[in-house]
């Protein structure tokens, strides 16, 4: 439990960074776009392609298609929640799509994989890795038609999730690559979450606290996103013979708060990122304590 604090606090520490930056002129509009693109494009990529490759787990081949399978089925499970409530929220037109994109997608990234890690160890780093896939998937897809109105095909190959698949499918073959380009890439994606945090700390810090706080729709977001999605999750996955730290990676992924990437696709293609920003904020604050009660509770 404590582990997984930690790793919150770490990033709210990052994000205030962010936030400071801002205020004092350090970050401004356009480095702050900037940074979003350099993330997205360039810095997660090499995170997950070490993340996948750099770990002596022993997992076999053929829990790979397993693993990405049943994360798809987690978003998928996330995506009919959404679709529910979202509606009965009375969201505006405008709004809609960010509480139903971060209603479908957690954290699963910049909180998600250091948190399964503390919590889990083992091969949970690799598996949450490996959750990334489809997740990056949805993110160019379907992610950026929700959150700002646009689809392109060529959006879907992006960087991030062809890294990841390429990977997914490295491992499965047993191809070693050199230590030193790993090493490389390792090099590179350690600064993938400290940077998405700046990120968001910059977009806070140009939205009034007052209504960071003002919006009352973010309570029932904030209950399902931290609890609701991650309780129907486990209760999906209980009668599966599945490895328990694979179970254990898809419970916690789906009690992540809200996706980090909201706002910084928001920078890049057009969206509400204020809004994006505030659930961000709001969802992991909260759960700075429902994830250690979920550790606590869960995989004690």
């Amino acid at each position: 439990m404590s582990a997984a604090l930690s790793q919150i606090l770490t990033i709210f520490l990052a994000i205030l960074a962010g936030f400071v930056c801002r205020k004092l002129g350090v970050l401004s509009e356009e480095s702050t776009s900037a940074l979003s693109n350099i993330v997205v494009k360039i810095i997660l990529p090499f995170y997950l392609f070490s993340a996948i490759l750099r770990t002596d787990v022993g997992v076999e081949a053929r829990a790979v298609p397993l693993a990405v399978g049943l994360s798809a089925g987690m978003f998928l499970l996330s995506a009919l929640v959404a679709l529910i409530v979202v509606p009965l929220l009375r969201v505006s037109a405008e709004d809609r799509g960010v509480y139903l994109f971060e209603l479908m997608c957690g954290n699963v990234t910049y909180i998600g994989i250091p948190v399964c890690a503390a919590v889990l160890g083992g091969s949970a780093s690799f598996y949450a890795s490996l959750l990334n896939i489809p997740y990056n998937l949805i993110c160019f897809s379907l992610g950026i038609f929700l959150l700002a109105g646009k689809f392109s095909f060529k959006k879907i190959l992006n960087p991030a999730f062809l890294a990841g698949l390429a990977a997914a499918i490295l491992y499965m073959l047993r191809v070693k690559l050199p230590a030193v380009l790993l090493s490389g890439c390792a090099f590179l994606g350690q600064a993938t979450s400290p940077c998405a945090m700046l990120v968001i700390g910059s977009v806070l810090a140009g939205v009034p606290i007052r209504e960071i706080f003002s919006e009352w729709r973010a309570v029932p977001f904030v209950l399902l996103r931290l609890f609701g999605i991650a309780a129907l999750t486990a209760l999906l996955l209980k009668p599966l013979s599945i490895d328990p730290v694979l179970k254990g990676v898809l419970i916690l992924m789906a009690a992540m708060p809200a996706a980090t990437n909201s706002t910084m696709l928001c920078t890049i293609y057009g969206g509400n990122r204020a809004l994006s920003a505030k659930l961000i904020f709001l969802s992991t604050a909260l759960s700075l304590a429902s994830i250690p009660l979920w550790a606590a509770l869960y995989f004690s």
